[in-house]
């Protein structure tokens, strides 16, 4: 029997050099994919961070206008109380009008001619000029500024009824001649926070 022969033949440069370029091709497609991968997570950590500070920063507003709401409102139910008088008169030291504006707010700034004050951001209800030269931030870097108004249309004293003010029923249920009726107040906060950011606040009391 005649033994059969096989040949061997050892590839061709032309074949090696089209096996390189599909090795390039194939790294070049993987270094594509993981960029893009790495472009993915940092723009997700990045989203992620901003969220965290935009919700830090809600935070931090909220609770520097919570503050001055309240020092308001005390202040207001303590002259109600005690001296409701006071509430017939413009107060410029307490940032109170007894007359209604209907805005007080121009852009993110304080319209001409409101009497605002700061609220002190320490112990104490006693708010601060707007006058006074350092702004009164507080420990977490906010500072609040506050504005009372009575919903009248005229200063002096006013009786429950509706001529010139806006009052609140006090018993939606009961005939005209049993209801009695509430003054309106509106306060308006002003906050400044970081990254030179302003935010508004309005509450009504009565």
């Amino acid at each position: 029997m005649n033994p059969i022969y096989k040949r061997a033949y050892m590839p061709s440069q032309a074949l090696k050099n089209r096996q390189k370029g599909l090795v390039l091709l194939i790294s070049l497609i993987v270094l594509v994919v993981m960029t893009l991968a790495a472009i993915a997570l940092v723009r997700s950590m990045s989203g992620s961070n901003q969220i965290a500070n935009n919700l830090a920063l809600r935070q931090g507003t909220t609770a520097a206008a919570d503050v001055a709401l309240e020092k308001a409102r005390f202040w207001l139910v303590a002259q109600s109380l005690n001296a409701p008088g006071v509430l017939n008169s413009a107060s410029n030291a307490n940032g109170y009008s007894p007359i209604n504006t209907p805005n007080p707010i121009a852009g993110n700034a304080w319209a001409a001619g409101i009497n605002w004050v700061w609220a002190n951001p320490n112990v104490g209800n006693a708010p601060l000029p707007s006058t006074t030269i350092n702004k009164p931030f507080n420990a977490n870097g906010y500072a609040a500024a506050y504005f009372i108004q009575r919903s009248c249309a005229t200063a002096g004293k006013k009786t429950p009824n509706r001529s010139g003010c806006d009052l609140q029923k006090m018993s939606p249920n009961e005939p005209e001649s049993n209801s009695e009726y509430q003054m309106i107040y509106k306060i308006t906060v002003r906050i400044e926070g970081p990254k030179n950011t302003v935010t508004f606040y309005q509450a009504t009391l009565f």
